[in-house]
């Protein structure tokens, strides 16, 4: 963060490997094996001593999800990618931040991209608290500085504000952005219910549920479609339940005749949570949505977050091993 104007080149190589690091740090927790590219082809001390190659960024997410159940949401993989590439940019190729110091544009491009890696990471430092309990103080001590930074973003915001005043005029809504804290988040209406709002300050964008308090004290709720988001109700303190959620969000009408198969979700695993909402399906666990809800050609299940299933007969899905694994078993 003190690099920043002086040494902006720097200041975002350090801060994306600082990001991969604890992605990594995450996966020791588990075991060293998940760490390094090929286990089968090192040893421990290998491992110890600095000799064995690691993973990359992408793979860490891809494997703290499927070794960890760790589930990273996507715009937090996306911006840690973007970050990432940044770095490498800057490692390998030529890069404006390369000069040795910064101007205004260049700085307010390179706070809004460690805001928005600091926001989506912070989270999941909040996640993994119980992985990291020796290290909180030095996590609130970052995210203390981190907030501090966007100082550097009043002069974006006092920028737009007469482009935001137009927008707000001609009917467009804006909340307050959870990453800058600045009220610039433009809000749009995604599907009844589902809303997204993105940042006109510090690029944040972020997709919400907005329903009534299932225990009727009368509160709306505001609640961040992403996994291990809050539910609990700031009035009443009631929690709100996946059941909840499919009771208010399913507006599928039903033939009692017919037989009606859940949809499961592939992006959480999760078996029969996934409801129609208008023209899109909602998982009620992760709030994970799709336009479409495929069937698997083999286990007969429907599913989001699987892909089309066009060979899925052969395949299978997340949910079955489909042909290839029933004739390997037998």
């Amino acid at each position: 963060m003190a690099e920043i104007e002086t040494h902006p080149k720097y200041s975002v190589i350090h801060f994306a490997t600082a990001v991969e690091l604890i992605l990594k740090a995450r996966l020791m927790r588990e075991h060293w094996t998940l760490v390094v590219e090929r286990a089968s082809d090192v040893t421990l001390d290998d491992f110890l001593t600095g000799k064995a190659k690691t993973v990359s960024q992408a793979d860490a997410i891809r494997r703290l999800k499927n070794a960890c159940g760790e589930n990273i949401p996507s715009d937090a993989a996306t911006q840690f990618g973007k970050i990432a590439a940044h770095r490498n940019r800057m490692i390998h190729f030529f890069h404006e931040a390369g000069r040795k110091e910064a101007d205004g544009t260049l700085t307010e491009e390179i706070v809004k991209e460690l805001c928005l890696s600091w926001f989506h990471l912070d989270r999941l430092l909040a996640e993994w608290s119980d992985q990291f309990d020796a290290f909180q103080a030095e996590i609130a001590s970052v995210d203390k500085k981190m907030k501090g930074l966007r100082t550097f973003l009043n002069v974006t915001f006092e920028r737009l504000k007469p482009e935001i005043a137009k927008l707000k005029k001609a009917g467009t809504a804006f909340n307050v952005c959870a990453g800058c804290g600045f009220e610039a988040a433009a809000v749009e209406q995604v599907e009844g219910m589902l809303f997204e709002q993105r940042c006109q300050v510090c690029g944040l964008g972020e997709t919400y549920l907005e329903i009534p308090c299932p225990a009727k004290c009368g509160t709306m709720l505001h609640i961040e479609a992403e996994y291990g988001s809050n539910r609990t109700c700031p009035t009443c303190e009631y929690v709100v339940t996946a059941d909840d959620l499919a009771e208010v969000l399913d507006t599928e009408v039903y033939d009692p005749s017919d037989f009606h198969t859940p949809i499961n979700c592939a992006y959480c695993s999760s078996l029969g949570t996934v409801v129609q909402h208008h023209e899109i399906f909602i998982c009620t666990e992760c709030l994970e949505r799709d336009v479409g809800a495929p069937t698997c050609e083999w286990c007969n299940e429907a599913q989001i977050g699987g892909g089309d299933l066009e060979h899925s007969n052969y395949t299978g899905c997340e949910f079955c091993d489909g042909r290839a694994g029933w004739m390997k078993d037998d």
